[in-house]
């Protein structure tokens, strides 16, 4: 057969050089959306959320938002559940480590505000839990999350002296003019534990 009518390699060119298609993932998509949309309520502020700044971020389009979330309030809703989730976590994990003693709820609750950098009181969550108290799908879904909770460790943690330590505690979340003095901090912290251990 003559070279000059073998087609045959531009046929594989033509493969090789098509542009490949993308995996679908939408689990992965789902977690960039969520991701995307909590660094930008963080930094702009809920009030300033725009669908399509989130999928933007995330790298899709409005549509491809939409097919995840129905609307913002649904997206918002995926970022406090991704911060109670994260927040749960390092509570049961502390939990586990004391055992389950008079006020290990509120200790843990304590211990992971005032020390975990991660979802504490000086991550980058801290904004969106000042935020919590002033949207009421917010605070539902915080009130749910925590009632489960107090309910889960009724056993150890319904000392009204407990509910006070918890109280101090989110009052601490709201107060914008904490410094980042890790010491002040710290004195805080050791007067809750204190209260717990009195």
């Amino acid at each position: 057969m003559n070279d000059l009518f073998d087609t045959t390699h531009l046929q594989n060119a033509d493969t090789d050089t098509a542009p490949k298609k993308r995996k679908n993932n939408p689990e992965q998509l789902r977690h960039q959306l969520i991701s995307a949309a909590k660094d930008l309520m963080i930094k702009d502020g809920i009030a300033n959320l725009s669908i399509q700044k989130v999928a933007d971020a995330a790298g899709t389009s409005k549509g491809g938002l939409f097919h995840h979330f129905k609307n913002k309030d649904e997206l918002i809703a995926a970022v406090i559940g991704l911060f109670i989730a994260q927040l749960n976590t390092a509570i049961l994990q502390q939990i586990e480590q004391t055992g389950q003693v008079a006020g290990c709820f509120s200790r843990a609750y304590v211990n992971v505000m005032f020390d975990n950098d991660d979802i504490g009181l000086k991550s980058e969550w801290a904004g969106l839990i000042r935020a919590i108290n002033g949207d009421a799908q917010m605070q539902s879904q915080w009130n749910d999350w925590l009632g489960q909770k107090l309910r889960q460790f009724a056993h150890t943690d319904s000392d009204t002296k407990l509910s006070i330590v918890r109280y101090a505690v989110d009052g601490a979340w709201l107060d914008t003019t904490l410094t980042d003095d890790d010491a002040y901090y710290q004195a805080i912290k050791a007067e809750l534990i204190g209260m717990i251990d009195g």
